[in-house]
């Protein structure tokens, strides 16, 4: 049922017209549409852009980064991804490109728009483009004609700039054989463990030498803010058994939505096939139309009396307790509310926040509590302050050891001599491709990096690893043979994929270069930054 109604949310052919067409402006050259507002973000080359044409763009990269991470969308990943800037960068690149393509008189004809429109599938039916079609699905995604050309036509200008810059990339026999080798060939290393366990008994653990860590990391034990939250849920299906679907409206979803009951040969399933499939996917949306209405009710109610508590009782919620202190402290029935942590966590004590929504139910939340963050006494916190000091102490002697048993074996020591002298066991991996799972080591990208620069003139790497709780010292001690008829065989295959990486480095590269250009030129002026936005 819940799958029929995300089908009908989403349907895949709508994903194909915003996939095909628009997703290169949304990751990468900025959305194309916004109205204009008096604010301005910033200029280029005398084209404007606003505050609304920002907005739009951000919330394109947010939507899309949701889709793809799910509940995983914590506030640290968010953080990570940097979206505010890189939505005022797409907004910024995609004035360059197309800017650069005036420049150069790079035209787009209207055969050539209207050849691209014609070729797309998701307007055509038996393999003709069909008119009506076409504007029924711009339709759907709130766009003009006249809109949607605008976009393909700036995307086709886009195109060719970018097949007139990568049309000069080159790619070297010795580049394909250098990535083929890295990908192919197998080495033998031995390598020596310390644990850092091993360094526990030198530890100066007395309650003064404790203080003194405390005071100089009292940050890492600091007690977060914490977010004690009562919530109620409206949920759909409670909703939806009272509800009522006519035959009419059945009728009438079906006949709209005939496409979504349309195979691959262009058979429509009848409607007596799909009725009862259609009367729940209704029913459910009528469902989470009235829990919200109840929800929004109660919220306006609530707000205005300022009596949660009271309200709950009287209609005797089922209400939920919990605190937080980030999003990944909210249940897993909340993970899909992707506005719930910016609600959350900008509010104050006593807030009623606003209604929230899954495809599922609909959300009452109130702010009960607030309790500051805070760092807690030494007394309270010894236990965690011994165990980090330990830990961190610990590796920091181990790491010291390796240091300077990699500076014997640099200096000519021998390594089966040094690891007979610090009783140590000399291990191999056996043959193996470099990779991040080091046989007998574990898992290091780090370590597993640094392996591939190892060379019979150049057997250690820069530095010790630390594997788990182990300081790794390594050494190349034999590089296997490549076999020449692989070579031959994958040499065509293994250029065109280096050229495609070539060509998207070089016009990144270009596009760089001609930002910096014009930043020095004073052709592009940022009125606000992202911290303002």
């Amino acid at each position: 049922m819940l799958s029929l109604m995300r089908k009908h949310a989403k349907n895949w052919l709508m994903k194909v017209i915003l996939g095909i067409i628009i997703i290169v402006f949304i990751f990468y050259f900025g959305s194309m549409r916004g109205r204009q507002q008096a604010e301005t973000v910033a200029v280029i080359d005398n084209n404007r852009i606003t505050y609304a044409e920002y907005q739009k763009e951000y919330q394109n990269l947010l939507d899309y980064y949701y889709e793809q991470y799910g509940a995983d969308l914590t506030d640290d990943v968010l953080r990570s991804l940097n979206l505010k800037q890189r939505a005022l960068d797409n907004l910024i690149d995609q004035i360059i490109i197309l800017s650069q393509a005036d420049l150069l008189n790079l035209e787009v004809s209207d055969a050539e728009l209207r050849e691209s429109i014609y070729s797309y599938p998701v307007f055509q039916r038996n393999g003709v483009f069909d008119k009506e079609l076409y504007e029924r699905r711009l339709r759907y995604q709130r766009l003009t004609p006249e809109e949607f050309e605008s976009i393909q036509k700036r995307m086709l200008t886009t195109n060719k700039l970018e097949r007139l810059i990568k049309e000069s990339v080159k790619v070297s026999e010795q580049e394909i054989f250098d990535i083929y080798t890295i990908q192919n060939e197998q080495i033998n290393v031995e390598f020596l463990s310390i644990p850092a366990s091993e360094f526990l008994t030198t530890l100066d653990r007395s309650e003064d030498r404790l203080k003194e860590y405390f005071d100089a990391h009292a940050e890492d034990f600091r007690v977060p803010e914490t977010i004690f939250l009562k919530y109620v849920a409206f949920r759909g299906d409670d909703y939806a058994r009272t509800v009522e679907i006519p035959d009419s409206e059945i009728a009438d979803y079906y006949s709209f939505h005939q496409d979504q009951f349309t195979n691959d040969a262009g058979v429509v399933t009848p409607l007596e096939e799909v009725t009862g499939d259609i009367k729940e996917t209704l029913k459910q949306m009528k469902g989470l139309d009235r829990a919200y209405d109840e929800a929004k009710q109660a919220h306006d109610i609530i707000y205005q009396e300022e009596n949660f508590q009271v309200y709950a009782a009287e209609h005797k919620w089922n209400v939920h307790e919990i605190p937080v202190s980030s999003a990944a402290d909210f249940p897993e029935e909340l993970a899909a509310l992707r506005d719930l942590s910016e609600y959350v966590f900008t509010s104050a004590e006593g807030d009623l926040l606003p209604v929230v929504s899954d495809e599922k139910a609909r959300y009452l939340f109130y702010v009960e509590q607030v309790r500051p963050s805070y760092i807690p006494d030494f007394a309270d916190a010894r236990k965690d302050i011994t165990e980090q000091y330990t830990a961190e102490e610990s590796r920091n002697l181990c790491m010291k050891k390796g240091e300077a048993l990699l500076e014997d074996l640099r200096e000519g020591a021998d390594l089966a001599d040094l690891a007979r002298k610090e009783h140590l066991t000399l291990s191999e991996t056996g043959f193996f491709i470099p990779n991040p799972e080091i046989p007998g080591i574990g898992y290091s990208p780090d370590l597993g990096q640094a392996l591939y620069e190892l060379r019979e003139g150049n057997p250690y790497p820069d530095m010790p690893y630390f594997v788990g709780e182990d300081c790794i010292i390594v050494k190349l001690k034999e590089a296997g043979k490549l076999d020449d008829q692989d070579w031959n065989n994958k040499k065509a295959l293994l250029a065109r994929y280096i050229r495609k990486l070539k060509e998207e480095h070089y016009f990144k590269s270009w596009l760089d270069a001609t930002r910096q250009t014009m930043i020095d030129d004073g052709l592009i002026k940022i009125v606000k930054n992202t911290e303002e936005l």
